[in-house]
């Protein structure tokens, strides 16, 4: 494990290699899979980043694989799609494993780093939409009329945990969304968050219901979001959204995952800077 972080060029072989595995192994068992990885050189040499190395990251991944059971709430329908999105995600985990997560909604709703969305909404100073998740009767109502009556009118998504973002994670947000509406001036429905902040307690709660809701996650630091894709697959145009973002992923700033419904992104540690610089004026106080 070393000081720094993974170069740009260590970061773009080990997605290669990682889409490889994948393709190489569709249908393979979850042992095969981490044996793979182990092989590959550049597999480890992003994951000798992490605490313990590359082993103890393949044990991990190996346990994590061998504990999926498919289901209608996971990302993945194969222990191998689930093994690329977990090495994937690893690449998360070497930015952002050392900051300490938000632990439970009181650390979030507490975290004086994050913003109110529904301000920034109100100051027309967000450009992506999102739904905020709640148990409420008058909501759930609402929703299953539209969902019965109007389908395609929004994405069928539970809602963000908590309405709140980092100013950083916002920027990079608006810009993908400013980025998306360049490429398909005809669509009028813009770019949907499924999620931005949760507590590890809730990601465990996710883990409970049977969704893939990995931890340590950068969504417990407010570093990464998820950005809703198979709604927009059915309108035809997910291959702007695709294309948006693998440039991000190219150019560097975000690891971005195909998570099936929804593509999650993580920023760039080294990318904070500029993105919090970018927001920071229009977003002080919304709180």
């Amino acid at each position: 494990m070393t000081g720094e972080g993974p170069s740009h060029e260590e970061l773009v072989r080990y997605r290669r290699a990682v889409a490889e595995l994948v393709d190489d192994l569709p249908g393979a068992a979850a042992s095969s899979v981490v044996l793979a990885a182990a092989r590959r050189p550049e597999v480890c040499a992003v994951l000798d980043h992490l605490p313990g190395g590359a082993p103890a990251a393949l044990e991990r991944l190996a346990e994590e694989v061998r504990c999926f059971r498919p289901s209608p709430r996971s990302n993945a329908a194969t222990a191998a799609r689930m093994a690329r999105i977990v090495l994937l995600q690893q690449v998360d985990v070497v930015w952002y494993g050392t900051v300490p997560p938000f632990a439970d909604t009181e650390a979030v709703l507490g975290a004086a780093e994050l913003t109110s969305l529904a301000a920034l909404r109100r100051r027309g100073q967000l450009r992506f939409h999102y739904r905020v998740g709640t148990s409420a009767l008058p909501r759930r109502a609402r929703d299953h009329v539209v969902r019965r009556w109007l389908p395609g009118l929004e994405p069928r998504t539970s809602g963000l945990s908590h309405p709140l973002a980092r100013p950083e994670m916002v920027a990079v947000l608006n810009e993908i969304a400013d980025r998306f509406a360049e490429a398909v001036p005809a669509w009028r429905r813009g770019l949907w968050v499924n999620c931005l902040v949760r507590s590890t307690l809730d990601q465990y709660r996710l883990r409970e219901l049977g969704y893939s809701a990995l931890l340590p996650s950068a969504h417990c630091t407010g570093h990464a979001a998820d950005i809703e894709m198979a709604w927009l697959h059915r309108h035809g145009v997910a291959g702007a959204l695709h294309d948006v973002l693998t440039d991000y992923a190219d150019d560097g700033t975000l690891n971005v995952i195909d998570e099936g419904q929804a593509w999650h992104v993580c920023l760039h540690p080294d990318r904070i800077g500029h993105y919090g610089t970018t927001v920071a004026r229009s977003a002080g106080g919304a709180r």
